[in-house]
This record gives C-alpha cells, sequence and structure tokens, in this order.
C-alpha cells in the first residue's frame, strides 16, 4: 500500500459554459502508484458488471461502439448526468472497494477528475445504477447505453419519450444525481441521422459528422498533419481492437 505522503495540485480550466472544472494532478509518485491500482479496479468492475451497457474507458469500446448500440432505432433520447464524477456517492464504492484503497483514490470522499484511477471509479459506482436503468427498461423495446456521464436511450414509439425521462430522473434522484436539461437532446432519425458522442447514426450504420469532417478539412488548410491524422483516424468510426 502507498506509504508516502499523498501530494497533488489543483488546476481550474474554464468549460464550453464559461464555468470552472477543477482538475486534481497527483504529483509522480503517487500517480505511479494510482497506475499500479488500474488493473485491480479493471478487474473488481467486470467481475461485478451484469449488463454491457457501459461504453466509456473500456478496452474494446469507444465512442463507436456507444453509437453503433442505436442504429436500428428511429428516436434517440440523449440525457446528461450534471456533475458526475463528483457527484457519484462513496456508498456506491464501498460494497466493492475497501476502506483503505477508498482513502487513497477520494479526495474529501469524493470522485475528483484527473486522477487516472477515477474513471474506472465512476464506472463502478455506476454499476448498481445501470442496473436499476437496465431492470425499469428491460424488455421494452428500449436500448441503454452510457459513455461516462452521457446516457442515451433509443427506441421506435414516440410516446416513450415523456416516460423515459421521468423514470430517469426518479431513478438518479435516489442517488442525489441530476440531469443536466441544457444538455439534453431529443433526435428523430427521420430528420436526419442523430448525433450520439461525436457520432452520426442513421437506421444501417454509423457516420463521421459534418463538424468533424469540416475539422479535417481546417488541419489540411492549416497544415496541422498531426491534428489532421488524429481527426482521420476518428473519422473512420472504427471499433477499438
Amino acid at each position: 500500500m502507498y506509504k508516502e505522503k499523498i501530494s497533488y495540485t489543483q488546476k481550474c480550466i474554464s468549460k464550453k459554459n464559461g464555468k470552472l472544472r477543477k482538475i486534481y494532478i497527483p504529483n509522480e509518485n503517487f500517480k505511479i502508484f494510482l497506475r499500479s491500482l488500474l488493473n485491480y479496479l479493471e478487474t473488481i468492475y467486470k467481475n461485478n458488471c451484469t449488463y454491457d451497457c457501459d461504453h466509456a474507458f473500456l478496452k474494446g469500446k469507444n465512442c463507436v461502439t456507444n453509437a453503433s448500440m442505436h442504429i436500428h432505432n428511429r428516436y434517440v433520447l440523449s440525457l446528461d448526468i450534471e456533475n458526475f464524477f463528483e457527484s457519484l456517492p462513496k456508498r456506491l464504492l464501498k460494497n466493492y472497494l475497501p476502506n483503505q484503497i477508498l482513502d487513497l483514490v477520494l479526495v474529501n470522499e469524493k470522485i475528483v477528475q484527473g486522477y487516472p484511477t477515477s474513471p474506472y471509479l465512476a464506472n463502478i459506482a455506476m454499476i448498481e445504477i445501470d442496473n436499476a436503468i437496465m431492470e425499469v427498461f428491460n424488455n421494452q423495446e428500449i436500448i441503454y447505453s452510457r459513455y461516462a456521464d452521457d446516457i442515451t436511450f433509443s427506441f421506435n414509439a414516440k410516446e416513450k419519450k415523456s416516460y423515459i425521462f421521468q423514470e430517469i430522473i426518479k431513478i438518479l434522484r435516489a442517488y442525489n444525481l441530476k440531469i443536466n436539461t441544457k444538455k439534453t437532446r431529443f433526435q428523430d432519425k427521420k430528420n436526419g441521422r442523430a448525433i450520439i458522442t461525436g457520432i452520426g447514426v442513421c437506421m444501417h450504420t454509423v457516420h463521421p459528422t459534418r463538424k468533424t469532417l469540416k475539422k479535417i478539412r481546417a488541419a489540411q488548410h492549416q497544415n496541422n498533419p498531426l491534428s489532421e491524422r488524429g481527426l482521420t483516424s476518428w473519422s473512420l468510426c472504427k471499433v477499438p481492437k
């Protein structure tokens, strides 16, 4: 177990909405220790995960696998969990991890952005919530997937929209979580492809978005080959190995 003094610095970065996001940066020795826990946390998650609905921070999954879940449904309801990492209560982790670990990976009993362990901790904390969501919507011709704080539902009966919204608010409220209503989005593929976690989705396949293609052209115009290669790779919408 880590025996040195826990040390980190804090940094605030601006978000698109003008608010600040607080990032915690562990010192080098502590960061190495936290990274040494990743395989352990991955094993905890895999041994306890019940449903295959989570697509973030996991080997073999990404935004493309998340978006691909919703290819065959017409309507898409996308929601965002407000202040995701730090809002997840510690009690959701206590069933899976001992206090001696939690004391090291949490700051003031919260999951914080910047620690390399935080993405897996968030996935572990969400196991119970994902289960609750799946058990409500299972066998109702509703597809649910999650990419970190982005939760997506797709379905073919438009009237299910209100039902889903009401139920998800009720489930999240039980864990003191809230929906960021400013990021709620309802899409109908009849009006064109839906956009899910940055990926275009029609009724048959996934595509790069116009925004991505525009960025590629801008990188070419600016003679920025590194950015162009990264964006081009993203535009291929590949599932990771």
